[in-house]
């Protein structure tokens, strides 16, 4: 089990909120993490995009963890963010884990998709003006 780290990535000229986590988050982690993309996103005014890069986490096994994963969904999605574009490489296991997140999360306007790079991630937020 790693550490847990969050990078903040600039998308310049676009509408695009861009982390990516290291290591085992628990339940305040992505407490703050969510604030974190809620107000980065807020701040365009509008329709925004989210790209997690999820492929070096640890996967989460607790359920207050877990939970607050599916209250992220929701609380982007109330905030306008309307695709969701994870990077998770080859990590079937953490593609699963992210999947059931946002069944939880009942956010249905959000859509949101699986790549293995951030560059494709990238082009496919294009497809919806981002």
């Amino acid at each position: 089990m790693a550490q847990w780290r969050l990078e903040v990535y600039e998308v310049p000229g676009r509408k695009i909120v861009n982390t990516e986590g290291f290591g085992q988050a628990n339940a305040q982690d992505i407490r703050n993490v969510t604030d974190i993309v809620v107000k980065k996103g807020k701040s365009f005014g509008g329709k925004w995009g989210y790209i997690p890069m999820i492929e070096n986490m640890d996967p989460i096994f607790d359920q207050e963890t877990q939970k607050e994963f599916a209250v992220m969904h929701q609380r982007c999605e109330e905030s306008g963010c309307v695709a969701m574009g994870f990077v998770a490489g080859g990590m079937a296991a953490i593609k699963v884990q992210a999947k059931r997140h946002q069944k939880a999360s009942n956010a249905e306007g959000l859509v949101d998709q699986y790549f293995r790079t951030r560059e494709e991630a990238l082009e496919w937020m294009k497809t919806f003006d981002l």
